[in-house]
């Protein structure tokens, strides 16, 4: 059997510490890798059984640690669906006439010349989410900038776009890129991945002094991690 299992196209090793506590506890770390502490008495295949069964809570962690976003439905891009922005919860309405998107109220008002052409709906909702998280990220960036001054650090350019499988990455250049589904996301959450990438400038990967650096200029990170893991976007 091993320390090893598949779930869907992801193999997951885990590490097995016995110890005399009564009950399993199972610890993702930042390097993705994933720790076992078992009670001595537990049988191998009763701990394999244990962590099989938390699966999809380790990938989902795995996930957040090598900064990719969880995985989520697509959106349907009908009238009454939830939408979010900034950490609110709105409505969409699709209205049938000349293209244009407005947030009003409760809701986000998406006009479309055909109301059942949900690839338009989707191109014009994502573009509108494009437009607004340059002028939020950059805005936000710039009040993280005393960070860069204090550390001694230069950003050549703050990218944004549309990613699939991470929250923000950081290049050897020194650009930072953001995924613009971020803007769904609540402000404190927003500038916990813009530090994370801030601190890739210094780090470039995620080293002991990585996750100091993190500690020190977001001490509540795993709180605000947490938060934006609760959001079903």
């Amino acid at each position: 059997m091993g320390n090893l299992f598949s779930y869907g196209t992801t193999n997951i090793k885990y590490s097995v510490k016995r110890t005399d506590r009564k009950t399993l506890a199972i610890e993702v770390h930042p390097d993705s890798s994933v720790h076992v502490i078992s009670p001595m008495d537990a049988s191998a295949e009763d701990i394999h059984a244990k962590v099989e069964k938390k699966a999809a809570w380790i990938a989902k962690q795995q996930r957040f640690f090598e900064g990719r976003p969880d995985e989520s439905k697509e959106p349907e891009w009908i009238s009454g669906e939830n939408i979010f922005y900034l950490g609110r919860q709105y409505r969409l309405k699709v209205h049938a006439g000349p293209p244009d998107v407005k947030l009003a109220g409760k809701y986000l008002n998406v006009t479309v010349e055909d109301k059942e052409n949900k690839t338009k709906i989707a191109a014009l909702v994502n573009s509108w989410y494009l437009k607004h998280a340059r002028r939020k990220l950059e805005e936000r960036m710039a009040l993280l900038n005393p960070i860069l001054e204090r550390e001694g650090l230069k950003m050549n350019s703050l990218m944004i776009r549309k990613l699939k499988k991470r929250w923000g990455s950081c290049t050897k250049k020194g650009n930072i890129v953001i995924n613009s589904d971020l803007i769904k996301a609540p402000i404190n959450c927003i500038d916990y991945v813009l530090i994370h990438e801030i601190c890739h400038l210094k780090h470039h990967n995620h080293s002991n002094q990585f996750w100091t650096m993190l500690n020190k200029y977001c001490p509540d990170w795993v709180k605000t991690k947490n938060k934006l893991e609760s959001f079903n976007f």
